[in-house]
């Protein structure tokens, strides 16, 4: 269990980091920032209703805007094997864009390597077979 301690440590540290670039958006109303921010992590596009107290269309479209630079960014097919690799989720918001299918394509080759040494890491031989 000790051993576990720090990689829980760890993973609420970096949950808090998350939520606080939201929370900073918000409070400074940087939709655009938010927006490309969401796409660089590659989640899905955020319901702005609950968030804007003033002129919803106007930060839709700013956040709109961000998230389809950040999107570009994301999507680049250069880094969708290593997005796979690295055992991150990716929620499909590559689908569409003119390289989408190919991100995908990488995305699953690299994710299938990731798998693969999960396996094989908690094997007792080494090699995935659990003997």
């Amino acid at each position: 269990m000790r051993g576990k301690l720090p990689l829980v440590i760890m993973a609420f540290t970096l949950a808090g980091c998350s939520a606080n670039y939201v929370d900073d958006y918000i409070a400074s109303q940087d939709w655009q920032s938010l927006g490309e921010q969401d796409a660089l992590k590659g989640q899905k596009v955020r319901e702005l209703s609950t968030l804007v107290s003033g002129d919803l269309p106007a930060a839709e479209n700013k956040y709109n805007l961000g998230y389809e630079i950040g999107r570009t960014e994301y999507c680049d097919v250069e880094k969708a094997w290593q997005l796979g690799k690295s055992g991150q989720d990716y929620v499909g918001i590559c689908d569409g864009m003119p390289d989408g299918v190919e991100f995908r394509r990488q995305y699953n080759f690299g994710h299938d390597s990731f798998v693969m040494d999960m396996e094989r890491e908690s094997s007792t031989d080494g090699f995935g077979f659990g003997y």
